[in-house]
């Protein structure tokens, strides 16, 4: 299995994972058509992607692009209906679009996911955790039994660190520093949003988890997700895996990456 990050943080995010025939994107949030061509030609350009896998709604993950490149590529997309259900702006806007020009109508392909659930696409094997987050709905996933992906998750539930002890390779979020957080000029109802337990990851409370995982699981890489631009830095991450990076493969991710990676296996 292959990981590529292509894009992470509050600016974007959408990761590329291939294994044998398949290659998936998990989110796609081009903020702009200029960036999703961007990304596209330098990133995707020889892939052919057979899914998109949403974690959930907000904007920096899901939005009228990640619809409009999965209508001009016939990619399906798949997400919990929570993700759009009774919200006429995503039905019309970022899973169907009139091109007035063309008189053309077009509609996304649309596969329901839930959680505790198991899907496949192709030679992948997809199981689907619940994320607690402050959208109507988040999802984790976890490929092959092997690789573990949660982003945007204001802490780690007992199910999900059950269920991550069987993984060798963990993306995960490692958003903010506490004291940049505080220290910032960010006014207090967004500073209690983000340290919630339905806002964002630290890294003091991500690296607890990683060190659960290395005494308990089976864990030998780590990738991490959706740094804050203001609230953290690579130095800060650095510093923070510099005692598990003596036993574990970490590889910190920025805002955009080139590097693609060799999943690792127990």
């Amino acid at each position: 299995m292959k990981f590529k990050v292509i894009m992470t943080g509050s600016s974007g995010n959408c990761s590329l994972i291939s294994y044998k025939d398949t290659n998936i994107l998990v989110d796609a949030g081009f903020s702009t058509k200029k960036k999703m061509d961007e990304i596209i030609e330098k990133h995707l350009n020889g892939f052919k992607i057979d899914a998109i896998l949403i974690t959930h709604e907000h904007t920096d993950h899901f939005n009228p692009w990640t619809g409009r490149f999965a209508m001009e590529y016939d990619i399906p997309i798949y997400l919990s209906k929570r993700h759009y259900e009774n919200e006429e702006t995503r039905k019309t806007k970022y899973l169907s679009h009139l091109d007035k020009r063309k008189n053309e109508y077009k509609e996304a392909r649309v596969i329901d996911i839930e959680q505790d659930t198991t899907i496949y696409i192709k030679d992948l094997e997809i199981k689907i955790l619940n994320v607690y987050h402050d959208a109507k709905k988040t999802l984790g996933f976890i490929f092959n039994n092997t690789f573990g992906y949660i982003t945007d998750c204001g802490y780690i539930s007992s199910k999900i660190k059950k269920e991550l002890l069987k993984v060798s390779s963990l993306a995960l979020e490692m958003n903010y520093d506490s004291k940049m957080l505080m220290d910032s000029e960010r006014n207090w109802q967004n500073k209690l949003r983000v340290i919630g337990n339905f806002g964002h990851l630290d890294n003091k409370e991500a690296v607890k988890f990683i060190k659960f995982l290395k005494n308990y699981g089976k864990i030998k890489q780590i990738f991490t997700l959706h740094p804050s631009e203001h609230h953290n830095s690579k130095e800060i991450l650095e510093q923070e895996l510099d005692e598990v990076s003596k036993e574990l493969e970490v590889n910190i991710m920025n805002r955009e990456n080139n590097n693609e990676y060799e999943v690792l296996v127990a």
